[in-house]
């Protein structure tokens, strides 16, 4: 799975979990946007090229 792709994916939960009925949400939904964000933006690796 593409960096890309899983970072959207946590993004969403993220944002899907400010709408849940507890006073702490807030909390989790910006690690979860946060973290998201930051592998969202991440370079993927070339599996082409034989650097490391």
């Amino acid at each position: 799975m593409k960096n890309s792709t899983l970072g959207a994916l946590i993004v969403l939960a993220g944002v899907l979990t400010i709408f849940v009925e507890n006073d702490k949400a807030w909390i989790i939904s910006a690690i979860l946007i946060g973290g998201g964000t930051g592998i969202f933006f991440w370079k993927d690796k070339d599996k082409d090229t034989d650097e490391n």
